[in-house]
């Protein structure tokens, strides 16, 4: 059932599971979806909820008074999805079919929400100021889509990237978003390669990057079904983020500061050039230091820096500054 959802979206669904047994429902509902939006940290519906700290924490508190307090259901109890819940995952899966998503994320899950209207949930959000209209125009400008049949082609990459992470030549985290645009991989430079002059951003990063791996393992425990797990490594990543407002507030960093990856990578397929321009100037912008396009159809990829703009790779192989990673077109390709 959940084969096309990317990993912020399944782990919303466990979440809303988590949150449902805490109220003590019988079934998963809206609210206790909306509840798992706002513990994400990536991604598109983070950034909408997270825009307004105050509507946040309006948003939780009034949920929290509008359920009858009850005895806790057993976390290992596995809790159905309401009506309600049912029809927004049908509605999250219409949304990314519109936005041309082969992936139903958070974002799609927050649309959902908000076309069940007569929800609680929706209704929250609405007094908010969040509307279909403003999150389906967000998704739109910033969402990143992989090209139809390319799911295959992408699992070559994502080994690619995890051999990377294995000789430590970088990290990486997927579907991140950079400045106004959502790049489909961020990768990271590793601690050895961060200039340790400016110590406080250096542990501000080291932090990140340990919150990630949580994650990532969060992410396993889900799939397998192992909730107790899952939810242990949601509070260490909780007690991580907590190390980061502090932080945050001692260093004078911003509150949605986090590393500026040192290359975006994206895979285009039917993009307009002008589309693809803009968002990798919005990447440079933003520091990082080269974006690589990658089209699985034609088996051309292109390289755009600050210095030489936009460019295709003509020798097979793409190449960061002082060839920290390169990689074989050939290799991934075919």
């Amino acid at each position: 059932m959940f084969e096309r959802y990317t990993e912020n979206a399944r782990r919303a669904i466990f979440f809303a599971r988590y949150e449902s047994s805490q109220f003590g429902s019988g079934s998963i509902e809206p609210e206790h979806l909306l509840l798992a939006l706002l513990r994400e940290t990536t991604g598109l519906a983070y950034r909408l909820l997270r825009s307004s700290p105050a509507a946040a924490e309006g948003i939780r508190s009034d949920i929290e008074a509008h359920f009858t307090p009850v005895e806790k259901t057993s976390s290992s109890v596995d809790l159905p999805l309401g009506p309600e819940c049912k029809r927004i995952l049908a509605f999250a899966s219409e949304e990314a079919e519109k936005l041309i998503s082969e992936h139903i994320d958070s974002e799609h899950l927050l649309l959902g929400i908000l076309r069940e209207e007569t929800s609680f949930a929706a209704g929250l959000l609405r007094e908010h100021g969040f509307t279909l209209d403003l999150v389906r125009e967000k998704a739109q400008k910033s969402g990143h889509s992989v090209p139809q049949g390319g799911s295959a082609w992408v699992a070559t990459l994502e080994k690619w990237l995890a051999g990377r992470e294995a000789s430590a030549s970088a990290w990486t985290m997927e579907r991140q978003h950079v400045g106004k645009g959502a790049t489909l991989f961020a990768l990271y430079a590793n601690e050895n390669q961060v200039s340790q002059d400016d110590k406080p951003a250096s542990i501000f990063e080291t932090i990140w990057k340990r919150i990630d791996a949580i994650n990532k393992r969060m992410n396993r425990a889900i799939a397998n079904h192992e909730f107790e797990e899952a939810r242990s490594l949601s509070e260490e990543a909780r007690n991580k983020r907590t190390v980061l407002r502090q932080l945050q507030k001692q260093f004078g960093f911003e509150e949605s500061s986090r590393p500026i990856p040192f290359l975006c990578i994206e895979v285009i397929a039917n993009d307009r050039l002008s589309e693809i321009q803009e968002r990798s100037d919005g990447y440079i912008a933003q520091g990082v230091a080269a974006v690589w396009l990658l089209n699985p159809a034609s088996k051309r990829a292109y390289t755009v820096t600050k210095a030489e703009g936009l460019r295709e790779c003509k020798d097979g192989v793409l190449r960061t500054a002082g060839a920290l990673l390169e990689m074989d077109l050939k290799e991934i390709f075919e």
